[in-house]
């Protein structure tokens, strides 16, 4: 046996020490890629989400997203001792389509992680979390829509059609006119779970001082025995602001301070209450079948609206899943649009899906959707980040492919 000297015993003390601080850290790379075929009739050829009657027909698309969007993160976490966790976790999307990564964040700039770059506390107060992140709205929607906000056919493509017909959202920032996803400069706090119920609060900074363009959210989430409840409410100023000034821009012919000036005179500023949204839902499951609804209310406090959009929209939805077997999931949902504000004007969306798992992290689906839009501010797409033309009806079918790492 050979013997240690002083300077093996130095270099294993000097790992016993480092040793535990080393176990107490961890990083993960983590993502998913999902892609499929997309057909849809009546694609807009329009600017962005803003309602438009210029169609460009139907056809056939190679598409990222058919579940949810590709995407690709980093996060870890550090034990500080005493219950006490450092976290962080940037998320940002990729295109598999074309091999593009990021996207718009909420001032219409691109950003490389898009989807999260946060970094806070962890411990038995909950979490607190400072920096781009998913808003309350999110999490809300998500925890009881039976189609779990997929990119195509759900409450995320529905809460998108609601923002079409604001007729104040172009689509190029994730500052919606009513609710949101994402939040830039944002503070959220968690509460640990009591009594089966989850607080979630988030207060997003303007960055320009005061109210002006910040926003606020507030949800709570249920779940046991298979039920599974949520509210939301979410506010919002300055929300249509730039939007409102690109339009006007645009009316007086590229002239930016005449936009600016059509946008302050109609109402508009980074102060005005533009954005309010209240939700509820209910999800159950029972055996291999689940069922659930949700009711949301999207208003303009100050009904400060661009001509021919609205301020008030209601928007209901009623699903059904069956777990056919371990690897077979059905599912069936109808979502509702009605535009308070126009008279006769409303959009609904009927959705059917299947999932195949092949494993844990590889799945196949096909859905299908059908939707109707009636009205020149309705234009409801069942699928995300594919704007359909304003007052048409489109039926879509995607079949693809999602595997996670």
């Amino acid at each position: 046996m050979k013997t240690l000297n002083r300077h093996h015993l130095t270099a294993l003390l000097a790992l016993s020490i480092a040793a535990p601080t080393f176990a107490q850290s961890s990083v993960t790379l983590y993502g998913n890629v999902d892609t499929g075929a997309l057909y849809m009739s009546n694609y807009s050829n329009g600017v962005g989400y803003l309602p438009s009657s210029i169609n460009s027909g139907s056809g056939v698309r190679i598409k990222d997203g058919g579940l949810g969007a590709s995407h690709w993160g980093i996060k870890g976490s550090e034990d500080l001792g005493g219950g006490l966790r450092a976290l962080f976790q940037v998320q940002g999307n990729i295109n598999s389509a074309n091999g593009g990564t990021g996207g718009a964040n909420s001032s219409s700039q691109t950003s490389f992680f898009n989807q999260m770059s946060t970094v806070g506390l962890a411990g038995s107060f909950g979490e607190l979390k400072v920096g781009r992140q998913f808003s309350p709205v999110a999490w809300a929607m998500q925890h009881t829509d039976v189609r779990g906000m997929r990119y195509f056919g759900s409450t995320l493509t529905a809460l998108v059609g609601m923002n079409s017909a604001s007729s104040a959202w172009i689509g190029n920032n994730s500052n919606t006119a009513f609710g949101t996803i994402y939040n830039d400069n944002a503070v959220r706090y968690t509460t640990p779970t009591f009594a089966n119920v989850t607080l979630d609060f988030s207060y997003a900074f303007g960055e320009s001082g005061g109210k002006a363009n910040s926003q606020q959210g507030v949800s709570a989430m249920y779940s046991a025995n298979g039920l599974k409840l949520s509210a939301l409410v979410y506010n919002g100023y300055g929300n249509n602001y730039s939007t409102a000034v690109a339009l006007g821009t645009a009316a007086s012919g590229g002239n930016s301070a005449a936009g600016a000036a059509m946008a302050a005179k109609a109402g508009f500023s980074p102060k005005a209450n533009t954005n309010r949204l209240y939700g509820l839902g209910a999800m159950y499951a029972f055996g291999s079948y689940t069922v659930g609804g949700q009711y949301f209310m999207a208003r303009n406090p100050d009904k400060v609206i661009v001509p021919g959009g609205s301020d008030s929209l209601d928007m209901w939805d009623l699903g059904a899943a069956w777990r056919v077997s371990p690897v077979v999931n059905l599912s069936a949902a109808y979502y509702h649009i009605k535009d308070n504000s126009n008279s006769g004007h409303k959009s609904t969306q009927f959705v059917l899906g299947m999932e195949y798992y092949l494993s844990k992290r590889s799945w196949l689906y096909l859905q299908s959707a059908w939707v109707t839009n009636k009205g020149n501010n309705m234009a409801l797409s069942p699928m995300y980040a594919s704007p359909v033309a304003a007052n048409k009806n489109v039926r879509a079918v995607m079949a693809g492919i999602r595997h996670g790492f």
